[in-house]
């Protein structure tokens, strides 16, 4: 029930209870939720940053921001991405996920389980 393929950025697939993580960082956290009954709403919830469009007779795919969990904790809806680094790409969809969902949800950028309970404080 748990194995490890190698992915980008050194990340390894793992699985657990037949799902499968795109990092074992992800996969930690998601037992650390289930362990500690923090009720998981949705695994890779997806928000929406920017509409597709036609542009010049073409049609420019929607800019997508897919996070690890959307959990209630402490009666907050708390949107939780795991990573150990940051990527250019991911700056620009933060600043974006800011600006269009910030009034709705907390987005939580987390290294460690001890990360998490100091930003839900």
């Amino acid at each position: 029930m748990f194995y490890n393929k190698q992915h980008k950025y050194w990340a390894k697939k793992t699985v657990i209870d037949w799902i499968k993580f795109d990092s074992k960082l992800e996969a930690r956290f998601y037992k650390y939720f289930k362990d500690h009954n923090i009720e998981i709403l949705e695994l890779q919830p997806t928000f929406i940053l920017q509409d597709k469009f036609r542009y010049e007779g073409k049609m420019i795919r929607a800019i997508k921001y897919i996070a690890d969990f959307k959990i209630n904790y402490n009666w907050d809806i708390y949107i939780v991405d795991a990573k150990w680094m940051s990527t250019p790409v991911f700056e620009i969809k933060k600043k974006m996920w800011i600006r269009k969902y910030w009034d709705e949800n907390i987005l939580l950028i987390v290294k460690s389980f001890r990360d998490f309970e100091a930003k839900t404080k």
